[in-house]
This record gives structure tokens, sequence and C-alpha cells, in this order.
């Protein structure tokens, strides 16, 4: 019996081979004109995209990074000066290797990619005529990992604001978390930046976070130091500690079935968790401005002229 279990085997394994589908490699993917969309499952064109800056005709967003975003979203007229990283700040304080290989090489190589001095990029300059420093999260830097050199970098951005008189500290986020390869060091940061957080609410420094897709684990934990916490749109998605597929998997374990919204923008609004969510990333801008305009209690001629906020004059003497 057993040479008619192989015999079946074999044809079965046979037939597999002769329809099997090529995947793609990322490479291939790269090249690609073409990328398809999760949301609505449409083939778009990357030159579209790009163009849209990478938001689909179905408002799914795709990852924008923090240049594209400083130059043509939020600065005004795409002015902003860099605030550099600290150049004695080192990503692997343990050294580490994993099977021959360096994470220090690892992490020069996303440097190279990105042309960032860390996973963070860090600007100053004003945002609808406010004073502002914004921190920019680029996942394509190993999926913007918080080790301690993001740490530092992050402390030098509101060292500035502080010394500066900044009126709105922005902070976009999307990350997989800290850096496992820091492990204590990198740990040690989240409690770094509540404090920092803190040290700028102190000084009267607006605190805006905006969270984009893929934002977990301790870094997740960080955003909410922030004063107000937005999505970027309502279904930018993994937005909680463990992200869905993780989340999931735990819960398998009492047959309990995830809600399909589960870890979306408009899913933590509904429960709370942040103060609400953009239409889409264009809106961002003038949604900031508005509210920290009225948080600061500017003048209304000193409001943008676009903006439908009227701000009420007898607060502007309450202390």
């Amino acid at each position: 019996m057993n040479w008619i279990k192989n015999r079946i085997l074999s044809f079965v394994q046979k037939a597999k081979d002769k329809f099997k589908k090529d995947r793609p490699s990322k490479a291939d993917q790269e090249k690609s004109l073409w990328l398809n969309c999760p949301s609505c499952n449409q083939m778009q064109l990357k030159e579209d995209l790009k163009n849209n800056f990478n938001v689909c005709k179905c408002m799914h967003h795709f990852d924008l990074d923090p240049e594209t975003r400083f130059k043509n979203l939020l600065f005004d007229d795409g002015n902003f000066e860099l605030i550099d990283c600290p150049s004695w700040s080192s990503p692997d304080p343990l050294n580490m290797e994993i099977n021959g290989k360096k994470f220090i090489d690892k992490y020069k190589n996303y440097q190279n990619k990105t042309g960032q001095q860390s996973a963070l990029l860090i600007a100053h300059g004003k945002i609808g005529g406010l004073k502002t420093v914004a921190v920019g999260y680029n996942f394509a830097f190993g999926g913007a990992a918080f080790s301690q050199r993001e740490n530092e970098h992050f402390l030098a951005a509101a060292q500035f604001a502080i010394e500066n008189d900044i009126e709105l500290f922005l902070s976009v986020y999307q990350s997989g978390g800290m850096s496992v390869y820091g492990n204590i060091h990198s740990l040690k940061s989240m409690s770094v930046c509540q404090m920092v957080h803190t040290m700028l609410k102190k000084k009267n420094i607006v605190n805006v976070g905006v969270l984009g897709s893929k934002i977990t684990g301790g870094t997740f934990v960080n955003v909410f130091a922030n004063d107000f916490l937005f999505s970027e749109s309502p279904k930018n998605t993994d937005q909680l500690f463990s992200g869905k597929r993780v989340s999931a998997s735990v819960r398998s374990s009492d047959n309990t079935e995830m809600p399909s919204d589960f870890g979306e923008g408009y899913f933590l609004q509904k429960h709370g968790m942040i103060d609400g969510c953009f239409s889409s990333r264009f809106e961002m801008k003038k949604k900031i401005v508005d509210l920290t305009n009225v948080l600061l209690k500017k003048p209304e001629a000193q409001v943008k002229k676009e903006s439908n906020v009227k701000v009420d004059k007898s607060l502007q003497s309450v202390s």
C-alpha cells in the first residue's frame, strides 16, 4: 500500500509544481509600475499615488515619508530646517550580532536608504504661522524602531522647542515599537518620552500626536503623552499595542472573534482612545492649526483667513 500512497503524493506534488504561481520577489514589487490597494483591491499606478501623496481613490492611506509630508502638506511654503541627531548617540549600545551580521551595519544601510540620521526626521519652521517642531517617523527606516539613538534625537527636538519658544510640538507616528537590539536601553526611552512631553506642557507648548498605520508596541504607549491625539484617517490600521494579528492570535484561545475594525482609527475614536480622526492627511494641517490657535488664545486677526474658527474674545483675557 505504501507504493500507492507514494504514487499519489508524487502526483499531487507534480500538480502543485505545475500550477504553482511564482510570487513576485520584493525587488520585483519595487520595480513594478503598479501597486495593489489592500482596501479596494484595485491596481493603482505608483506614479498616480505619488502625485496624490500616496492616498488611493478609495481613501486608503499608504505610507508617506516624513520629508514629502513636511515639504508638501505641513510646513508653510515647504520651508523648514532640520534638527540634527546628536552624533555621539549610538543605536547599538550592546554591539548586537545575529547570524554573523552586525546590527550597526544594518542600521547604516537604513541611513543610506532613507538619507536620514535616525528613524526620525525632525524639523522646525512655521505651520500655519505657528512656530513648530515636527517629528516624523519613517517606517522605511527599519520599521522606525525606537532605539537609544532615536531617543537622543527626540530629546534634541524637545530641547530646541523649549529654548526657542516653540508654540506647537507635532509628532506623526508610524513605528513597530522599541528596538529589540537595544534591550533595556530602548525600553528606558519610554519613560524619557513621557517626561519630555510633561516638560513641554509646562512651557505651554501644545503637544499634538497623529497616528499613521502601523503604530504598535512601546511607541504606541508613548503617544498618549500628547495633549491631543488623532488618527490620520478613520481606516488607518494596526494602531494598537500588539497589532491586529497578534491580538487575534491571543484571543483565539477563548474562541473570541475580533471586531472587523479592531485597531483602525475609527475603532480607537469610538472607544475613546483618541480625540478623533481626520478624513485624510490633506486636512491635518488646517485642523491642527485651528485647534492650536484656539488653545493659545491667539487674537482672531492672527488666525488664518481660511479658518472657520471664531475665537471668543472674552476667553483671551482669561488666564
